[in-house]
């Protein structure tokens, strides 16, 4: 991929709204970012330069990637089911239940028939209900391991369905606990600490298959016999139920809570591949490899404040991406090639990333 300043008319920004491009002047020095609100000021001073914006040109890079972001439109269908369940446990009967597979086949049939996908995590975040939407994610996440694992069939679609109801029983859990913007005490973590049992009780009265029930119920359960209910450990839980409790922490740790910030995906996935023998690492690989944090041509900003692209990606390494360095720290546009390798300079990392770029 070649990048190049391309000029721009002054006529593209106006005063009160968002600069829709990053400008630069004619030294390639960024003046202004994309996204921030034009004032007055900034408008005059704006005007007294000549303006570009950085082009892309995919001419060194092509990406052999197809690419496609969530959520589409049967994401925000199975997010308003998942609301409906959640508020109304009586509407989880068989009619509701085949609204649930119908759904999820749609999401599992485009997640097949697509070659890599890469998840844009801000669309994740941009919903207020935790529970509803944490719940579809983890959902998707789950399906793209069990993917990546070969799970084919009802398998996969039982996987899926368990996902999304994994937490079904925090509905009864008090809201002034489920909703705490601070941490538990003991008594109320053992509270929270029922709700697996909680879920799987409501689902029994529906006669939901035995394979989603051990999700419900096991999803907390870690290989080392230390999660809960039931204190099992490695075979012991079913595989489906592995794999959703690996989809569940890490789609935990990236969302903002009311007592925290969520983690930078790359940090969240870094947690899990470091968690030893929580998870079954298997799984964590898998997981490792079908997740793309960072897509090829995306443009990310490091820790150094350095901005750059997207050029390659290592299988197995997902969250150390080569980056084509685009501009120095103080914002100097770079016109010769300098190619950096987070996987063996581990002094910096991303720490932002933008979509926007991405075709």
């Amino acid at each position: 991929m070649i990048t190049r300043l391309e000029p721009l008319s002054t006529t593209t920004f106006k005063i009160g709204e968002p600069s829709l491009f990053d400008l630069f002047d004619t030294h390639g020095i960024l003046l202004f970012p994309k996204g921030k609100t034009i004032t007055p000021k900034i408008h005059e001073l704006l005007l007294g330069h000549k303006l570009y914006t950085l082009r892309y040109d995919l001419e060194k890079f092509n990406a052999p990637i197809v690419k496609r972001k969530f959520p589409t439109a049967e994401y925000q269908d199975l997010v308003g089911y998942v609301r409906n369940v959640f508020e109304d446990t009586c509407l989880i009967d068989v009619g509701r239940l085949q609204e649930t597979f119908s759904v999820v086949d749609k999401i599992i049939n485009e997640l097949i028939n697509t070659d890599q996908i890469f998840l844009d995590f801000n669309e994740f975040r941009r919903y207020d209900n935790y529970t509803y939407i944490h719940s579809v994610n983890v959902a998707i996440l789950a399906a793209l391991i069990g993917i990546q694992m070969d799970v084919k069939g009802h398998k996969l679609r039982d996987l899926t369905v368990g996902a999304i109801l994994h937490d079904l029983g925090k509905n009864s859990i008090p809201l002034n606990i489920l909703n705490k913007p601070a941490g538990l005490t003991e008594e109320e973590f053992e509270i929270m600490k029922g709700h697996p049992v909680l879920g799987e009780k409501i689902l029994k009265l529906y006669n939901v298959p035995v394979e989603i029930l051990s999700i419900v119920r096991h999803h907390h359960e870690r290989c080392n016999g230390e999660g809960y209910p039931d204190g099992l450990r490695q075979r012991e839980i079913a595989l489906n139920a592995q794999i959703v409790a690996v989809a569940d922490v890490f789609d935990a740790l990236i969302s903002d809570r009311p007592y925290r910030k969520g983690l930078p995906p790359y940090h969240a996935l870094e947690i899990i591949i470091g968690s030893g023998n929580d998870f079954n690492q298997v799984i964590v690989k898998a997981f490792n490899q079908c997740l793309t944090l960072y897509p090829q041509d995306s443009i990310v900003t490091l820790n150094t404040g350095e901005i750059g692209t997207v050029v390659g990606i290592h299988q197995n390494h997902p969250s150390r991406p080569i980056i084509r360095i685009l501009f120095d720290k103080f914002g100097n546009y770079m016109p010769d090639e300098l190619i950096c390798d987070l996987l063996e300079d581990l002094t910096r990392f991303v720490h932002a990333v933008d979509f926007s770029y991405v075709s």
